[in-house]
Order: structure tokens, then sequence, then C-alpha cells
């Protein structure tokens, strides 16, 4: 303590807020693009850049927040403008190699006639962000029909990918959606053929890749592009899936309908509806609303129908934060938070039933390996 400082609490002497980064992070996220002046104001509250920078590195975000720093009107010290801009950088020669992998990966399908949509990923940062490199990609996510997938796998592996086998690849094919794949020196590259599993639904990649549009990468090729209410729907169900973990997935949300103005909302609804994610829907729009200050258009259509459950969802997703990653009990509450999710009974217990089997089947194969099948220790 500095000597002569108060001990205290006082109406003019109170002690100040405990320094939290993530806030400051959160709050700078909410202000970019459109208010720089508040941006620059909380600049201002920041007591760490470092520490801010391994916050903001963790969720994603820094990328966005070093080019505001950096920009010439920001009024911030120089140092921290050039160490933003080495960041910078340093970030854009990272995602040549992950570029290169990407476009290597869709010559290969296309050779062999398979369509793969990127999901996420690098070209977010090229249609979203004011720059390429701001989005990081920590792998590479393609979809492709589930008839399409052994032929994708093959196209993969001429190329010097490795995809998983024996039991894990089997467990994954039956229950799961998506496969991956590994090669040296090369992002790891996930192989969808479904759209998404979880919520108490299984949902096809084949509707979706039926509106695909073609999308011209920079670097010479094609890529296909999910339409903009099915991204709208696949961005905002994954986001809610992850228990919005980092809030680089809520961003793109925010930095998607900035795009997007003119997306048809009833089609949204219909499509959440058919496919049993509307309560994923509504609490990652409410996420948007809470964390990012973007409200999005709310009608009744997107209220999940089982909305006293769904307002448990908040709780849980903070009781699992607070869990150690990895943990059983970190496990328990996201099964727990998926299944409040569920947008009917029937989903719910069907979800349950399916996780509490496996459950069963894993422990029965740990302490019985010579009686039940080694596949349930999958």
């Amino acid at each position: 303590m500095i000597s002569g400082s108060p001990t205290t609490d006082s109406p003019t002497h109170r002690t100040p807020p405990e320094w939290d980064p993530l806030r400051i992070v959160t709050s700078l996220l909410a202000a970019v693009p459109e208010d720089l002046e508040r941006f620059e104001r909380l600049c201002g509250e920041v007591q760490d850049w470092e520490q801010l920078f391994e916050c903001a590195e963790a969720q994603g975000v820094a990328g966005v927040i070093w080019y505001y720093l950096a920009q010439p009107g920001m009024g911030v010290t120089l140092e921290l403008k050039k160490q933003a801009g080495r960041r910078l950088a340093v970030r854009w020669l990272l995602q040549t190699r992950h570029r290169a992998a990407l476009v290597e990966a869709l010559m290969a399908l296309d050779a062999v006639g398979v369509r793969a949509v990127l999901l996420k990923g690098l070209l977010l940062g090229d249609r979203l962000y004011p720059e390429p490199s701001l989005r990081p990609a920590g792998d590479i996510d393609l979809l492709v029909s589930q008839t399409d997938l052994d032929p994708a796998i093959a196209a993969l592996e001429s190329i010097g990918y490795v995809a998983e086998s024996g039991l894990l690849a089997r467990y994954y094919r039956e229950n799961h959606h998506h496969l991956h794949l590994s090669r040296p020196q090369t992002p790891i590259l996930e192989l969808h053929f479904r759209a998404t599993t979880g919520f108490g639904v299984i949902v096809p990649a084949e509707e979706f890749l039926s509106r695909a549009v073609p999308y011209r990468v920079p670097e010479g090729t094609t890529a296909w592009l999910l339409s903009p209410e099915d991204e709208l729907l696949y961005l905002a169900v994954h986001a809610a899936r992850h228990l919005f973990e980092t809030l680089m997935w809520l961003y793109d949300l925010k930095l998607f309908l900035r795009r997007y103005p003119d997306l048809d909302w009833t089609l949204v609804s219909a499509r959440a509806r058919s496919l049993g994610v509307v309560g994923a829907l509504s609490l990652t729009f409410e996420a948007l609303d809470r964390r990012l200050s973007t409200p999005v258009p709310q009608r009744k259509d997107f209220v999940p129908p089982r909305r006293i459950l769904a307002r448990l969802a908040w709780p849980v997703i903070a009781i699992t934060a607070r869990q150690p990653k990895g943990s059983r009990r970190e496990k328990a509450s996201q099964i727990l938070y998926r299944a409040l999710l569920c947008d009917h009974p029937a989903s719910s217990l069907w979800f349950f039933r399916h996780r509490l089997l496996r459950f069963a089947r894993r422990r029965a194969q740990r302490y019985l390996p010579k009686v039940v099948p080694e596949a349930w220790s999958r």
C-alpha cells in the first residue's frame, strides 16, 4: 500500500474497482467499429496492456484491438501503436501458411468433384473484418455431404493428410459431425459431414450444401459458402454449442449482421424451427445484446418453446466456466446446458439418454474389458 493512502472506503475515497481485462476487452469490442471515441476512452482504463493482450489473444480478438490501436488518429502512445503494428505483421505472416493449406485442400477436393463449404475461419476475415488477418483460425473447417465423405478423405490423403481411424473414427462417424485429418506443418483439418450435432438434434449437411454459393478466394481458386441465412444459423448455433467460450464467435456475428443487413428473418426463423435450434439461436441473440451491445431483430418466432428452462442456461454457463478444464464436473455442466436448450422435451430426453448410455458403456469397458466390446471405450 502507498504510504498515506486511505485504508477504508469513504464518500470521497473509494477503493478503485478491481482490474478486469476481460471486461475491458469486451467493452472495446462492443465499441468498434461504430464508436472509435468510446474505444479511445476505454483505452485510458487499461492498467496493464500485456495482460490485456493476453486476455484478447485467449478470446481470439487480439488482432481487432491491435488494428484499432494502430490507426493514425487513435490517441494512444506511439510505442503502443508500434507494438500493435508489429503484432499485426506477425499475425499476417503466420496466416500465410494457413491460407496456402486451405487453397491446396480446396483444389484437391474440387479435382475429384467434391463440393466443400468452408465454415468459419479465414474467409470470415476476408468478408467481415477490416483486414483478413484479424480473424484467427486455428484449423480448417470444411463441410461435405455424407456420401462425399470417403471420396473427400481419399482426395485429402493424396496430398499428405492422415485421417482418424479405428474406434475413435467409428464413434465420430456414428455420433458426431466431423473427423480430424492431420499433416505435418499444417493446421488440423476438420472434415464436417453433418452441419452440426447437439441440443438433441442432428442437422444434416445436404440441405445446407444445396443452397451454398460460390466465392472467389483471393488466391485464385473458388470456395463454397453457406447462404447468408444458413451461415447466420450455423455461426449462432456453433457459438451456443460452445457456451460462448470465446468472444471471437460473438464478434463474428456482430460483423456478420453489419455485412448482411438485409437477411430474410422470416426464413431464418422458419429454418431454425424446422431444425430444432430455436433455443440456441435465441440465446446467442441474447448473448450478442448482453456482451457486445448488439441488438438483433427479435420476433416471437425466436422465443424457444421452453423459455423457462432456457433461462437457466446463463447460470449453468457461469457454473461451467468455474470448473477445471476437462473435468467431469465441466462435462456434466455442459450436458445439462445443452439439454436445457433443446427445443422439445423429447429432444432433451434423447440427449440425456445418449450421453448417459455413453458414460455407462465407457465405465463398463474400463472395469470389465474382457466382457464388454472394446468399441464401448469411445
